[in-house]
């Protein structure tokens, strides 16, 4: 492609007013499986019904609630209080890390029974790197899903 002054140039050098460049989900990410809302609890009645009776797990890092739902996948919800960590980018890491570690080991499992998953994050979990937290999750998850008896 040339530019206007004939010279060559990239391809989307310059686009009409109006147009948009082309989008493709995920294409960074070819063959991931994306964490959907389906795998997410949504509701202040999901997160309840969680709460009710619970299989526990807990460490350092975290506390873990996991509860069978009967639905097709296991699903995740999360809270993590400003007492756990005071800043926003500190919350939102863990809450990234905890996305991850789920959709990675989680989200496609396929099991008999599938569950509910509420993570509550502890004051020690904003000091811990990013491979201690996801060390901790993948205990918690073997743990609850065999606790659970569905693993």
């Amino acid at each position: 492609m040339e530019t206007d002054l004939g010279e060559p140039g990239p391809v989307n050098w310059y686009r009409q007013p109006g147009q948009r460049k082309p989008r493709i989900k995920n294409a960074h990410r070819p063959g991931i499986m994306k964490f959907s809302r389906q795998s997410r609890l949504l509701k202040a009645a999901e997160f309840k019904l969680v709460f009710q009776q619970p299989v526990r797990s807990g460490d350092d890092c975290f506390r873990i609630l996991a509860r069978a739902n009967g639905k097709q996948r296991h699903r995740l919800g999360m809270a993590v209080s400003k007492k756990a960590c005071a800043k926003a980018v500190g919350r939102n890491r863990i809450k990234r890390m905890v996305r991850e570690s789920f959709r990675a080991r989680m989200v496609g499992r396929v099991t008999d029974n599938t569950l509910d998953f509420v993570v509550m994050a502890t004051v020690q979990a904003a000091n811990q790197s990013n491979r201690v937290l996801d060390e901790s999750l993948s205990a918690h998850w073997q743990r609850l899903t065999r606790k659970a008896g569905t693993g």
